[in-house]
């Protein structure tokens, strides 16, 4: 399946320590808070803007030799630009 040309993908795999973990959690925290969450390495970079509504699935398996715990968070789109109406004051000479 190819993605299409406003398909975007970014994935980064390592071994970290749980220090390390937390401070990405912690990272995430901060950028569901401000509304953006910026992902980079070498060769990319991708910026996701969450919706205030927001689909979370969360998997946990323990096996004999390893434990595995999956989080996927998931929207529909990207919010909508916020429009300001403004406010409009004027007077007129007659």
């Amino acid at each position: 399946m190819e993605s299409s040309e406003s398909e975007k993908n970014f994935q980064h795999e390592s071994i970290e320590d749980r220090e390390s973990v937390i401070k990405y959690l912690e990272t995430l925290c901060e950028g569901f808070r401000k509304g953006s969450i910026e992902f980079s390495s070498d060769r990319d970079t991708i910026t996701l803007k969450p919706s205030n509504l927001v689909h979370v699935e969360i998997k946990v398996k323990i096996q004999e030799q390893k434990s595995k715990l999956s989080l996927k968070i998931s929207w529909k789109g990207q919010p909508p630009p916020k429009k300001s109406k403004g406010l409009t004051i004027r007077t007129r000479h007659e």
